[in-house]
């Protein structure tokens, strides 16, 4: 039996805008096991960075996580003070690479004053040992020349080496959950193949667990042990790769699988409707307006998670017994 390192239950997410309040999070329910490289997948706007925020204790004004329960490593997040957040947990045992690498670089240092500053913020190390050491985190993630790279500013750096930079900042100090927001969104291809399978063998290496976050369901099928489907703040869908991929039970997660474009399709196939507006969320199932198969209870009652194998799960009336 896996054992689970993070388990969220039943989290909620408003933010108060001038417009009204934005109900982001909707009562999400995940959890992620020891060594397990779990993708949360979604269109933009969906949720997926705001729950990751949650974890971390860093969602801000104007929004505030209204009720739930983040347990890891046998400790509730929620009722853990900011000082042992900050101090214990950020950065130490949870880390996170941001959507924009460069902009969450520090501009006024160099790469290796960076790095040493997490070793010797989270792993005590002294400042020439630590600066010793983070030459050889960044050979680590493969970047040549570790030693020339170690003495740049983030400005000189290309996108995928200021990637690969972060990486090795951000497992430095060996954390047991990384969390990866949209980890090769501004990257080529050929250079996102190798980010994602540097981060997998470095990760396996740790034996941390992965919280990638991404809108793209060919990322999440390379790398990825389960994934969880997002949609306007609900999990929808939740089971193995292979599972939700070929095996899609969700209305909302088969439209995703049929836009996805292949060498037998001939015409795209969209998903009518548009992305609700959070500030008026449709009640019941949030995806009730847009599916083809929605019922007159779908329409005044949120459905719950129900099991349609022993590790595939999905929010849909169409599969729940009663």
């Amino acid at each position: 039996m896996a054992v689970k390192l993070l388990d969220i239950k039943d989290l909620y997410v408003n933010f108060y805008t001038y417009r009204g309040v934005v109900k982001a999070i909707n009562g999400v329910n995940l959890h992620i096991s020891q060594g397990e490289f779990f993708g949360l997948v979604g269109e933009t706007g969906c949720g997926k960075s705001v729950t990751a925020s949650a974890i971390l204790n860093l969602v801000r004004n104007p929004g505030r996580v209204e009720s739930g329960e983040i347990m890891f490593m046998g400790q509730d997040l929620m009722k853990i003070p900011a000082k042992e957040m900050r101090e214990q947990i950020r950065g130490r045992k949870i880390t996170m690479i941001m959507q924009h690498p460069v902009a969450a670089l520090n501009p006024v240092m160099k790469v290796r004053d960076q790095i040493a500053e997490v070793l010797s913020h989270s792993m005590g190390m002294g400042k020439k040992k630590a600066a010793i050491e983070a030459v050889r985190r960044l050979s680590e993630v493969n970047i040549p020349e570790p030693e020339k790279v170690a003495s740049y500013y983030p400005h000189q750096l290309s996108g995928g080496m200021a990637q690969r930079v972060m990486i090795a900042l951000m497992l430095s100090s060996e954390p047991p959950l990384l969390i990866a927001d949209e980890p090769t969104t501004a990257l080529d291809v050929s250079v996102q193949a190798q980010v994602l399978m540097l981060l997998k063998d470095l990760v396996v290496k740790k034996n941390s667990s992965v919280l990638l976050i991404t809108h793209d369901m060919s990322v999440i099928s390379e790398t990825c042990d389960r994934v969880g489907v997002m949609y306007a703040g609900d999990i929808v869908e939740v089971g193995k790769v292979e599972e939700v991929i070929f095996n899609p039970q969700h209305p909302y997660t088969r439209g995703l699988m049929q836009a996805i474009p292949s060498e037998e399709t001939k015409e795209l196939k969209g998903i009518s409707g548009t992305v609700p507006d959070l500030v008026s969320p449709p009640p019941g199932c949030r995806f009730h307006p847009r599916c083809p198969h929605a019922m007159d209870v779908c329409r005044t009652k949120k459905p719950h998670l129900t099991q349609v194998s022993d590790t595939h799960s999905v929010s849909c009336y169409l599969y729940d017994p009663q």
